[in-house]
């Protein structure tokens, strides 16, 4: 005897099998989801000032940074706890220099430091609306 197979049941795991793929997604873009966006940031002094651009491509986040110097992809970009942390890669007069930065981003806010070969400075920022 021949077993028919439920069409109740095959559907029923097709739809469990959809929803264990898109979750997973859709719960790692809520969690960047209050980073996510453009934020207008500047050094304590008002000396400097850059933009921060915040994105999930294929699920992972990806950041881009303009300054002075240009539009550079962030590296080693890591978000977790509201705690942010990236290395950009500037070209500063022909030479090749990397800054590090690290903020805590609180609502609509981020206050941290950025760090050089130089020395340290603060920075705070603003998401765009």
């Amino acid at each position: 005897m021949k077993k028919e197979k439920n069409p109740v049941l095959m559907t029923a795991w097709i739809v469990l099998f959809c929803l264990s793929v898109t979750f997973p997604a859709l719960a790692q873009e809520k969690k960047h989801e209050a980073l996510l966006g453009e934020w207008d940031v500047q050094t304590e002094d008002g000396q400097f000032t850059f933009v921060f651009i915040f994105s999930m491509e294929n699920d992972t986040l990806t950041g881009m940074f303009q300054g002075s110097s240009g539009e550079v992809e962030m590296e080693d970009l890591s978000y977790e706890d509201n705690k942010i942390t990236f290395t950009v890669n500037v070209d500063a007069g022909g030479q090749p220099m990397a800054i590090d930065f690290s903020a805590t981003i609180e609502g609509d806010t981020l206050e941290g430091m950025l760090s050089l070969q130089y020395g340290e400075a603060n920075i705070t920022g603003n998401k765009r609306k």
